[in-house]
């Protein structure tokens, strides 16, 4: 069982929320940083700050001191959960923020499908010990449970303590939840959850482990106050995962007609007037000069009905292609391929190749959030850069600070 909690969050208070959120750089020019940087707060200033001498730690620390010492934010009065709507391209998913217990990650019932990289997890524990707060949550999902959605629906109904347009357009919502009964209430609904699932955010609960942990080792130092993190949990039918698609930098040395012959022992190959995005599985895209492909899986029997990570339309494409005629033997460290997020459209794909003749691009049928949560229960790790969940959690919507009192 989930132990989740209401907290004392830190929230926007003389500086209005879409200021403070920490934009994805994904989406915002160089003058648009500069401005973030420079002239305005921001938590983008102590996630990444650009500082002249190599102390960011100390530029960060002192940053967020300066937030709360000026009430740019402000700790809640109260122990609250909260609950948040996001708005993004006509899609709607509306779930809640609370604490959850390490304990629960430890023992599994917070299940991981991502491959955690050690390094980049001590990166995130030093910046959390650094501040003494968990600035982003961990975007978790859960299996739907009606009367929580209905709880949610019921309570989102009334108007929201904030709401505003972010960097990308999307809207976000945020409800506080302190009244006492429906706090129990709340609470009763919650702690149903069996398991939750982590969407995006594999190495900040990784390196929220690490601080546990490190406090068991050192008992002088042992401060329970870090044994929760912050969550921002969805139901899993109101999660998107958009496709995750590939730019292979040249041929691996075949011509086009060799390629093509080698890559129909396995598809079935149709050219396409129009882009084409896949509308299901065992369907790809293919763009290489200025022409797009259909493509279809036709060796079902080539794959292992016992072993699910090889069903994966992501591996059908690694394997069957990438890997075997392009000679991609590791996405994670070959310089040759390029990884692009299907929110930025199939034409992304046609920019990326048509800089660079030789290339090629495939589109991908998105990765559905049931596989996640099968590779997740199997205790299985996802190819890399398999899942672009979006619309995320927003950085600094509610800051979880490991401060006394700021939970039951």
């Amino acid at each position: 069982m989930i132990d989740l909690k209401p907290f004392k969050g830190f929230l926007p208070y003389k500086e209005p929320p879409e200021n403070l959120i920490a934009p994805s750089t994904d989406y915002l020019s160089e003058d648009k940083l500069d401005y973030l940087f420079k002239d305005n707060w921001n938590y983008i200033n102590i996630l990444n700050p650009q500082v002249e001498n190599d102390n960011t730690a100390l530029f960060a620390k002192n940053y967020f001191q300066k937030m709360k010492k000026y009430e740019i934010i402000k700790k809640d009065n109260n122990l609250s959960f909260y609950l948040y709507k996001i708005n993004h391209k006509s899609h709607i998913q509306l779930g809640f923020i609370a604490l959850a217990n390490i304990d629960s990650f430890i023992h599994n019932y917070i299940k991981s499908h991502e491959l955690i990289y050690e390094n980049r997890a001590q990166e995130r524990a030093d910046q959390m010990l650094n501040l003494h707060a968990q600035i982003g949550p961990i975007y978790v999902a859960y299996n739907d449970i009606i009367n929580l959605d209905n709880f949610l629906i019921e309570t989102s109904n009334s108007k929201p303590h904030f709401h505003f347009s972010s960097f990308d357009g999307s809207i976000h919502s945020l409800w506080i939840l302190n009244d006492k009964n429906k706090k129990e209430k709340f609470s009763e609904l919650i702690n149903q959850i069996e398991t939750l699932y982590i969407c995006d955010g594999h190495h900040r609960i990784s390196a929220m482990k690490k601080i546990y942990e490190f406090q068991h080792e050192h008992p002088n130092k042992k401060n329970n106050l870090n044994k929760y993190f912050m969550i921002a949990a969805f139901p899993k039918t109101k999660t998107k995962i958009y496709d995750y698609n590939r730019v292979i930098k040249d041929l691996n040395g075949l011509d086009l007609n060799n390629f093509l012959n080698l890559l129909s022992s396995n598809f079935v190959i149709k050219e396409s007037n129009n882009p084409y995005l896949p509308k299901k599985s065992r369907n790809f895209g293919m763009y290489h000069n200025k022409k797009w492909y259909h493509l279809f899986f036709k060796n079902e029997h080539l794959l292992d009905n016992n072993d699910i990570l090889s069903k994966l339309d992501i591996n059908i494409i690694n394997n069957f292609c990438l890997k075997n005629l392009l000679g991609i033997e590791n996405a994670n460290t070959d310089d040759r391929i390029r990884f692009i997020a299907g929110c930025h459209g199939l034409i992304a794909l046609e920019k990326k190749v048509d800089n660079n003749t030789n290339s090629i691009a495939f589109s991908i049928f998105p990765t559905q959030i049931d596989d996640v949560i099968d590779i997740a229960e199997n205790n299985l790790t996802m190819p890399p850069k398999s899942t672009w969940f979006e619309p995320k959690p927003l950085d600094g919507m509610v800051v979880y600070d490991f401060g006394e009192n700021n939970y039951e």
